[in-house]
């Protein structure tokens, strides 16, 4: 079981450059360097358009930071500017959102809401 959050992660060209250099580190140190790749793959991949970068979507992951692949990505943002990524997170409970970084202006529109629907 565990605890289940969406995810999304926009980068820009920069950001998709360091996250490739990491995951080429990782496959030489990493301890399950497939392991990494495979949560990357498994993710909806979407590139923009004139590769102005790159946005990952994973929907019911569990993002816990002990795990090699998570601890990868957030390691890659820490290092990044934050104009070079947004990272969007929603967990099981309704007060559980996080936003870092602060590329705003992505291609995708990526943004997060909180919503009532009804109809």
């Amino acid at each position: 079981m565990g605890y289940y959050s969406e995810v999304a992660l926009c980068l820009s060209d920069n950001g998709r450059a360091r996250l490739d250099a990491a995951m080429h580190e990782a496959r030489q140190h990493a301890t399950n360097p497939g392991d990494i790749e495979l949560f990357l793959q498994n993710g909806l991949r979407q590139d923009a358009p004139d590769s102005e970068g790159v946005l990952y979507y994973w929907e019911g992951v569990k993002w816990y930071a002990d795990f090699e692949e998570v601890r990868l990505i957030t390691d890659v943002m820490d290092e990044l500017d934050v104009d070079d990524y947004l990272f969007l997170r929603i967990g099981e409970d309704v007060d559980d959102a996080e936003i870092l970084g602060g590329w705003w202006d992505n291609p995708f529109d990526a943004r997060l809401f909180r919503t009532i629907d009804f109809g």
